[in-house]
């Protein structure tokens, strides 16, 4: 969704936590297409892969670039639209040991449709020379949250427990809601609320390959939360979190773990000329 912050108020903000780690390696992003990214995601089958796609009115498209932002592959959801695509994922799924491919139609800026959406395919193997694939076996998750519409750009997937999580995104105070697996491919989904976080504008999350840490993004921020080895999603989202350093982006709605889960990487819409730029911090 594009929402315009004041580009000054923002500086201020960023500026508090700008020296709390060395700046994050920049890589030019060459993939015209992918103007308003909204989502990423780092691959588990393709280690050396991102995975990301553009938001509302844009294609069925999941954009495959390479960890120095160069585009390689194309991924199209046949039969779909881009409604509003806004968080993309990749975890555990039904099939065990399989990496899958989660993706968000779960924007609803004005908080009227009575569900969203998460389409669900196994992670492909992509090798060799650069390629457009067509995805047509998917799942189709349908959610209805408990409390109501909501207006979402934040979903992660729990690798120790295939639970899927939903942070809203316009409230004073945020609502997390967790989607139990195994969901249905069927019948509508039910999006519990189990916590709620002291932060607006919500626009990214993601869980660590390990699932021992969570970040949680909003225009201006990142924080990143420490989960122990019994922990729930909710107990550990209790926790005092810690802000990390953020390289102020032009419309930053995007950011995921490496594979290792110290390291992030985050992308941003273009905005008034300002090319996309993939930033890579390595803790």
């Amino acid at each position: 969704m594009r929402t315009v912050m004041p580009i000054a108020i923002l500086a201020i903000l960023f500026g508090l936590f700008a020296n709390l780690s060395p700046a994050p390696i920049t890589y030019p992003v060459s993939a015209s297409e992918l103007d308003e990214c909204s989502g990423i995601a780092h691959g588990r089958l393709n280690p050396d892969l991102l995975y990301a796609h553009n938001d509302s009115g844009g294609s069925p498209t999941v954009f495959v670039l390479n960890l120095e932002g160069m585009l390689k592959h194309k991924l199209i959801l046949q039969g779909v639209r881009n409604r509003d695509w806004e968080d993309i994922a990749v975890g555990p799924g039904p099939e065990e040991g399989k990496p899958y491919i989660y993706v968000g139609e779960i924007g609803d800026n004005n908080g009227r449709y009575e569900h969203v959406a998460i389409y669900r395919f196994p992670e492909p193997s992509l090798t060799g020379a650069d390629s457009v694939l067509s995805v047509s076996a998917f799942d189709t998750l349908r959610i209805e949250y408990e409390d109501g519409a909501r207006d979402a750009e934040a979903l992660m997937v729990d690798p120790r427990t295939k639970d899927i999580y939903l942070i809203s995104k316009r409230e004073a105070e945020v609502g997390v809601y967790k989607v139990a697996f195994p969901q249905s491919t069927t019948e509508l989904n039910r999006a519990i609320k189990i916590a709620t976080l002291p932060y607006n504008w919500v626009t990214a999350a993601d869980i660590s390959p390990k699932g021992d840490r969570i970040l949680v993004k909003t225009y201006t921020n990142v924080y990143r939360y420490k989960r122990g080895k019994r922990q729930s999603i909710a107990q550990a989202l209790s926790r005092n979190p810690k802000a990390l350093a953020y390289t102020l982006e032009p419309q930053g709605e995007a950011i995921c773990f490496d594979l290792k889960g110290k390291g992030r990487l985050t992308l941003s819409e273009k905005h008034e000329g300002i090319d996309l730029q993939l930033y890579y911090y390595r803790r």
